[in-house]
Parts: structure tokens; C-alpha cells; sequence
């Protein structure tokens, strides 16, 4: 039987009279959009240890080349000049270190603060135990450590990169910035909107069926977050540690004091006001429904977005089996007991027939 994929707002009808829908079929939104990042969440989290450490220390790889780029403009930059217009490094480094995202995204890789918005997603919608969560966590946070701190030995310490002036003091001054200074609350407080923007970015790429869409909604996103300064414990692995290898004055103790305040609020940022905000977006029950006798225009379709919800969870329970039976990578298909003119309710299965069509999410290869 041929899987269809569910159409929401932006599908385009195979009926020739009927009128052109508004919205571009390239874009997924609603329940569509989260139902693939759910399919993710359930292949990320099913993925043995040994292969999403492998995944994570491949992300941690395209950090640190991205990162050696973005360092190289920023810090060729004389420092007279970066004094009096301290704007032009941070532009130069986001401008360069946003292309880390694309090859996570769309060559392979797992990002530790990616996980925290995807699979919060899984948790969320009943997709994925915590158990399974959290050994994701531990193994993608090594995975990018062991990535980062390969590079920064052996591709920009080895290589003697940054020896010589201007770029050897912006290489410490960059890193001495982060880990100084600063108190544990304002690193977490710089830490939310890190991952929020990064979040944003995986979103919006995750919503575009083409590679120019996702390669233009990947970019802007992480180019807003190097730009303002945020913290980003996987961006701060590399920096800092290249930094410390290069003889900045600080100590290791410093780094995981960062760490430990950009951990905390990327989760925030990232499972909570990303994760968060998206499922709220497609389940939202009004508060206002627990109230007998309230006007139906505070209640609005409270009822009905109880009912979405109910039916979605049970859809996803009732495949948890077929998903542990099936192949692991899930495809998104439309509901038998749909309606034409209901778009809300998106079931995930596993492949686990021959005639089942390519998953909408299977050219998406990391979060």
C-alpha cells in the first residue's frame, strides 16, 4: 500500500479543478513539522551508544573546522582595527561559524544541544523513554567532546595555526572573554538564547523539503547567536580548549565553570522555550476549559485541541511496537480514519514494508 504523506496547509491538491492552496509545498508546518522531528527523536534515541558517540564526536569535527575558519578571518583582523570596531570579529565569526550546522545537518552528525530540542520533542509527545534520553546525552556530550578537542590539537595547535600576531592574542582574548568575569547566573543567562537560535535554526531547516530553503533557514539563526555573544557549551568545547592549548591565561577549573552554566540554560533554551513552544503550538488545551459554564468565546476550540492531542498520543503509543519491530528510520503518514479536511492528527510508523515510500525526514541527518 502507498503511504501518503499527511497534508497540512501547505499541500497542493492532484485535483486539477481545485484552487491552488496559498502556501508553498517546500515548507512543512503544524503537526507535520513536528511529526518529523519526532521520527528523529525515535531514531536518535533507538541509535546504540557506540554509533551516537561516533555521531557526536563527527559534530564536534565540523565544530572545530568551522571554528578554525571563523578564528582565522576574525583574528587576521589588526588589532588596532578590532579595537575600534569591535563589531567587525563578531560578524566575521558568525558570518564563518554558521556553516558547522550545515554539515551537521546535512552531511551527518550529532549535536549535543541539538538533542536537547529533539528529543525533548520524543519526550514530550510519548515518543521516547528517558532512559534512552539520557543515554543519548551522555554519549553525544563525549562524542563532541573527543571531536573538539582532536581538532583543536591536532588541526589548530599541531598545525601551528595561530602562532603568530594578530591571530595569536584574539585566540586567547576570544576565549579569555568567555571564561572570566563573569558570573555563574550571566553565563546561563547568555546561554538560553544560545540554543534558542540554534533550536530555531534545526526548526526551520527541519520545515524546508529543499536544500537551498535549508541551507538559507539553517544560516541566520546561529549567524544571530556568534553575532550577539551567547554561550554554547559544544561552540565553547573548541574555543576555549584551543585557547588553553595556545597558553591563555586561565585554568581548566574556569572552563567547566562555563560549562556547567551553558549546559543548564541550553536546556532551557533549547528542550524547554523550543521544544516546548513547538508542542505547545499543536496541543494547546485553554485553561479556560476547566471551567464550567465559561463563554465559548475564552474556551474557543479547547475541546477539540483535547481531543487532537488525546488521539496523537494514542497514535504514537500504539506504534512504539511496530517501531522496535520495524527498520529505525520512521516515516510520516496519513491517519486510514482521517478526514480531508483534518490535517492535525499524524501517526509515525517504521518502514516496514517494501512498497513504503521515502521518509520525509530521511534527507534530514542530523538535529
Amino acid at each position: 500500500m502507498k503511504h501518503h504523506i499527511s497534508s497540512s496547509h501547505n499541500h497542493r491538491s492532484d485535483n486539477p479543478q481545485a484552487p491552488c492552496c496559498p502556501y508553498p509545498d517546500e515548507v512543512l508546518s503544524g503537526h507535520e513539522l513536528e511529526a518529523v522531528i519526532i521520527a528523529a527523536a525515535i531514531k536518535k534515541a533507538n541509535a546504540p551508544f557506540d554509533k551516537s558517540f561516533f555521531l557526536g564526536a563527527l559534530a564536534g569535527l565540523w565544530v572545530g573546522l568551522a571554528g578554525i575558519a571563523a578564528l582565522t578571518v576574525a583574528g587576521g583582523i589588526p588589532v588596532d582595527v578590532r579595537n575600534e570596531w569591535p563589531m567587525l570579529p563578531k560578524l566575521c565569526m558568525g558570518t564563518f561559524f554558521t556553516f558547522a550546522l550545515h554539515f551537521i545537518v546535512m552531511f551527518g552528525g550529532d549535536l549535543f544541544t541539538g538533542s536537547m530540542m529533539t528529543l525533548t520533542i520524543g519526550v514530550l509527545n510519548r515518543a521516547v523513554p528517558l532512559r534512552k534520553v539520557a543515554v543519548n546525552f551522555v554519549a553525544v556530550y563525549l562524542g563532541n567532546w573527543s571531536g573538539c578537542l582532536l581538532t583543536a590539537y591536532l588541526l589548530a595547535l599541531r598545525t601551528r595555526l595561530f602562532d603568530a600576531e594578530p591571530f595569536h592574542s584574539y585566540v586567547s582574548e576570544f576565549a579569555i572573554g568567555k571564561i572570566t568575569g563573569h558570573s555563574w547566573g550571566t553565563l546561563f543567562l547568555k546561554a538560553i538564547p544560545a540554543n534558542t537560535l540554534v533550536g530555531m535554526s534545526v526548526v526551520l531547516g527541519a520545515s524546508s523539503r529543499e536544500a537551498a530553503g535549508r541551507i538559507m533557514a539553517l544560516y541566520f539563526p546561529v549567524l544571530l547567536f556568534v553575532i550577539s555573544g551567547w554561550e554554547h557549551c559544544v561552540a565553547n568545547m573548541f574555543f576555549v580548549s584551543t585557547s588553553l592549548m595556545y597558553g591563555a591565561p586561565s585554568t581548566i577549573a574556569r572552563f567547566w565553570y562555563n560549562q556547567s552554566a551553558a549546559i543548564v540554560g541550553n536546556y532551557i533554551g533549547g528542550g524547554l522555550i523550543i521544544a516546548g513552544s513547538l508542542h505547545a503550538l499543536n496541543h494547546w488545551v485553554s485553561i479556560f476549559s476547566i471551567f464550567p459554564g465559561a463563554p465559548e468565546f475564552l474556551v474557543g476550540s479547547a475541546a477539540y485541541a483535547s481531543e487532537v492531542k488525546r488521539e496523537k498520543t494514542l497514535d504514537l503509543e500504539s506504534n512504539e511496537v511496530t517501531a522496535e519491530k520495524g527498520s529505525e528510520t520512521p516515516s510520516i503518514v496519513k491517519g486510514e480514519n482521517m478526514k480531508e479536511e483534518d490535517h492535525t492528527v499524524v501517526q509515525v510508523r517504521t518502514h516496514d514494508s517494501e512498497e513504503s515510500e521515502p521518509s520525509v525526514c530521511e534527507g534530514y541527518r542530523g538535529f
